[in-house]
């Protein structure tokens, strides 16, 4: 996928990979996916991060 952000907000990612919140949340907390908090309120996510982190997950 080709993204045009490079970061992008968690509720930008659920719409995006059709993943639920309380997935990245637990990925997040978990350290399984970084989060960055620039701005000390809103979690940002690397899109690189989060494509790698779904394609270790095979079923």
């Amino acid at each position: 996928m080709i993204a045009l952000k490079s970061f992008i907000k968690i509720k930008e990612a659920v719409k995006l990979y059709g993943i639920g919140k309380d997935v990245f949340y637990r990925a997040i907390h978990s350290g399984e996916l970084k989060a960055y908090k620039p701005n000390g309120r809103d979690f940002l996510l690397k899109v690189i991060e989060i494509e790698q982190w779904i394609e270790s997950k095979p079923v």
